[in-house]
């Protein structure tokens, strides 16, 4: 297809694509951005479903994301958004976010603007529920020391016999029961475990004997459980929520598992505890600073399994992903009503947008 400019009856320029097997010229309705890296089939898929109503743009890079101006339908992967980019993108329009977490998004900046913050609740909640299993069981039978042991030549059954364990019997404490949290509480249960949890907000009575977990505030739930499992959203109330204090609440044999942000636990705090002893070890997938650094105390320490920030991504999901993205996209085009439960800033934002 050919693209070129016109101006319509207002003297804006629109853009316009010549349709060479149709013969027929196409009015786009906007410009869409996809910032970040996204994976093959997901970029087909989204090229397929959007290349009709939008000029298609990439930027890769966080710099040439920092230095853009003229974004106006954002779809936003790896990268962050903060108060800068959106004051110089006055054009702009919707940020879809690729995945269920809105941490690299300035909320506060975008709610200011009118610009609905979405997000792509649930589709990788299966996904990210099985990583916070295997990173349990990687723990409780110390999967990556033995493993680098028998590469090495040493046949060693003996070594961890004392300190490795089933999740049969022991009590699963969730900081965190949202979508991801209640898959996990259901997995977890299905191997035996009794479940409880602790949340800012707390289910109503009837949504906690349908899942079977019981609601602890979060000190009772630290010493009381085996395993600690975080899935909440960063923000400045679960910020640090994990420091030293919390810690030594828990028990010398526990676990604790974060497949959700980093930031939520101080990581210096637990490197501390898992360096001494205080906890048996830790599952983690997101971290303070990503790429997590290569000489970062984790990197040093047997007690702990880490992972990077993969827990949502694998390949049969790329496409529920794209539709879901694609979906949200066109319907904040079309000014359509938008999906309450993916909608961030709905409180704060007045939808449609206003410019």
């Amino acid at each position: 297809m050919q693209k070129s400019l016109r101006n319509d009856n207002f003297g804006m320029k629109i853009a316009i694509l010549f349709d060479e097997t149709n013969k027929k010229e196409i009015e786009l309705l906007g410009k869409l951005t996809f910032a970040g890296t996204y994976p093959a089939e997901a970029n087909e898929l989204l090229i397929s479903k959007l290349s009709g109503y939008f000029e298609i743009s990439y930027i890769k890079d966080q710099k040439t994301l920092d230095n853009c101006s003229d974004l106006e339908y954002l779809v936003l992967r790896t990268l962050k958004v903060d108060r800068n980019i959106i004051a110089n993108n006055k054009n702009l329009k919707l940020i879809q976010r690729w995945g269920s977490g809105f941490d690299t998004v300035d909320i506060g900046a975008a709610s200011e603007r009118n610009i609905p913050v979405l997000v792509a609740t649930g589709v990788n909640s299966c996904a990210v529920a099985e990583h916070t299993i295997l990173l349990i069981l990687a723990l409780y039978r110390h999967l990556v020391p033995l493993d680098k042991k028998l590469r090495n030549g040493i046949w060693d059954r003996t070594t961890f016999a004392s300190d490795s364990y089933t999740i049969n019997d022991k009590k699963a404490g969730l900081i965190g029961c949202g979508a991801i949290g209640k898959l996990v509480a259901q997995k977890l249960q299905a191997l035996g475990a009794e479940v409880q949890y602790y949340d800012l907000l707390r289910m109503n009575p009837e949504t906690e004997k349908k899942f079977g977990v019981n609601f602890l505030d979060l000190k009772s739930l630290l010493v009381t459980s085996d395993i600690i499992s975080i899935h909440l959203p960063l923000t400045s109330e679960t910020v640090n929520l994990i420091t030293a204090a919390e810690l030594k609440l828990m028990k010398r044999s526990a676990v604790i598992i974060n497949t959700s942000r980093g930031g939520i636990i101080n990581e210096n705090d637990l490197a501390d505890a898992l360096q001494t002893g205080q906890i048996l070890g830790a599952g983690l997938d997101s971290f303070e600073v990503e790429p997590y650094p290569e000489n970062g105390r984790f990197t040093t320490l047997d007690n702990v399994v880490i992972t990077p920030h993969i827990g949502g991504t694998v390949s049969d999901l790329v496409k529920p992903m794209a539709e879901k993205v694609a979906d949200n996209v066109l319907r904040a085009l079309m000014q359509k009503e938008l999906n309450a439960g993916e909608f961030i800033n709905l409180k704060e934002c007045t939808y449609p947008s206003k410019h």
